[in-house]
């Protein structure tokens, strides 16, 4: 068997699932920072072009109060660039009708600055020469900043990994499409064929994209060929893991159950597709509203811990607290804190008492009536207290507030490939299980169902409604024992 002091150590690559969700949040950090990168500076670039060019104006002419305004102006002109879209992905850049839409109406705001107060004292005629040169300015900017881009892409800087899915003939007019004199930010490292188009020039078939995206390193795949909706959803599903952004032709598009964004790449329509379920962004939320709770419920239930802790010492003989290691997010193991609820000597007892185990299943172990537990322990079991100090692990991060619960390295031992899935998310304190039943649910198959449902459609609102529920449950003691 396995010790749990470090990453999963299973033995089963194909659901090594830290690797996997190490692997896409890493790209999916380096995505939002090429993006951030890209838009922040484009905003410097314009602002400091903007500003060049105010400063000179207000020296030629001389201009004294367009010289203290140069700051506002240029924040309403980057403001309404942004409102104009002129910052946003793919053409946008070089879109000569967005910085014309932009800065007509940043002149506009200032004109209404300028004929209403609070009046910045300055006339007409000079807001719209300023109009004139902005637009000049920044288009020059744009197009020097394109150069310099395609610059570094000819000399391999900044080329993204990419592989095209479908036949000879479909790859070429779709590298056709995508590529022009302006557009060379992709690196084709080859394509994949459907299973029943064998091709000797292919990296091999649909079916064996998850060696090629994991042994290449590729970070887009294009969708050139008409498949099936299931086939899509498994190759989708596969990108997602890996948070490899996929793309899709919109003529062989068909029904896929996740979100769809059009997208311009050159004159070239495309549709990139992204998960259902919420990514980064929302596990950021997730873990800002995880700190936040326990937080706040620990400093709340201060006086009942204490009081809990005096119990458990004039109980029964022992710690306060029960640590126990379990295995977390991606196989890692961590200790777990509860409130101690059983006699010294439990965990070498459960041996002796697997024969009466209502699960009827290694993987869990749960008594009705088990003789292990103390007086106080039946009461905080029945009232889930015995789970408070785990608010600690979930403001040390092993844990979140929802989640699956985390397994014992013996009951790991024993999983099948597609239990594994529980691992590829933070467990949690309460989670699918617990509303649904808890202890009244002795199949494990079900169990895993309810949370692999729960990982594959997981939100920030399911999150609050699992809590919701989890405070029902354990007023009402269901499924306790």
């Amino acid at each position: 068997s396995a010790r749990v002091d470090g990453p999963i150590h299973w033995h089963i690559p194909v659901h090594d699932v830290r690797l996997k969700r190490e692997l896409a949040h890493r790209r999916q950090v380096i995505s939002m920072v090429r993006r951030l990168t890209r838009v922040m500076s484009l905003h410097l670039l314009d602002a400091i072009l903007l500003g060049g060019v105010l400063l000179l104006m207000a020296h030629l002419r001389p201009l004294p109060e367009m010289r203290d305004l140069v700051p506002s102006v240029v924040i309403v002109f980057l403001i309404s660039l942004n409102a104009a879209g002129a910052y946003s992905p793919g053409e946008a850049r070089r879109d000569l009708h967005r910085l014309m839409s932009g800065v007509g109406l940043g002149t506009l705001i200032l004109f209404a600055i300028t004929l209403f107060p609070p009046n910045i004292g300055t006339s007409i005629s000079v807001l719209i020469t300023v109009g004139v040169v902005a637009v000049l300015t920044l288009a020059l900017g744009r197009k020097l900043a394109d150069q310099l881009v395609r610059q570094a892409y000819v000399h391999g800087i900044g080329l993204r990994r990419a592989v095209v899915i479908g036949n000879l003939s479909e790859v070429a007019q779709s590298i056709q499409q995508l590529r022009d004199e302006r557009n060379i930010d992709q690196f084709i490292v080859g394509h994949l064929v459907p299973e029943d188009e064998p091709d000797p020039t292919a990296l091999g078939t649909i079916s064996q994209i998850s060696e090629i995206l994991d042994t290449l390193n590729v970070q887009e795949v294009v969708l050139a060929t008409s498949l099936p909706p299931e086939i899509v959803g498994r190759v989708s599903e596969c990108c997602f893991e890996r948070g490899t952004t996929l793309y899709v032709f919109p003529s062989v598009l068909g029904s896929v159950d996740c979100r769809v964004e059009p997208l311009y790449v050159g004159a070239c329509p495309l549709m990139h597709l992204t998960p259902s379920r919420l990514a980064v962004p929302a596990l950021f939320f997730k873990r800002l509203f995880d700190l936040f709770v326990a937080t706040t419920v620990l400093v709340l239930f201060a006086p009942v811990i204490v009081a809990i802790a005096v119990a458990i010492r004039l109980d029964s003989k022992g710690p306060v607290f029960f640590r126990q290691r379990r295995v977390g997010l991606g196989g890692r193991g961590f200790t777990i804190w509860k409130f101690r609820s059983m006699h010294i000597g439990a965990e070498e007892m459960q041996k002796e008492l697997f024969a009466l185990n209502e699960y009827g299943d290694t993987k869990l172990f749960k008594m009705a009536r088990d003789p292990r537990i103390t007086r106080v322990g039946r009461f905080l079991r029945r009232s889930s207290l015995d789970e408070l100090p785990q608010l600690l692990n979930v403001i040390i991060g092993d844990m979140s507030l929802v989640g699956p619960r985390p397994p014992l390295p013996s009951e790991v031992d024993n999983y099948e490939p597609h239990h594994f899935e529980r691992l590829t998310v933070v467990p949690g304190l309460t989670g699918p299980w617990q509303v649904g039943g808890r202890n009244l649910v002795t199949d494990f198959e079900k169990v895993v169902r309810m949370e692999r449902a729960y990982i594959r459609s997981w939100s920030l609102l399911l999150d609050a409604k699992i809590l919701l529920r989890t405070v029902k449950v354990v007023v009402s003691g269901e499924g306790a024992f």
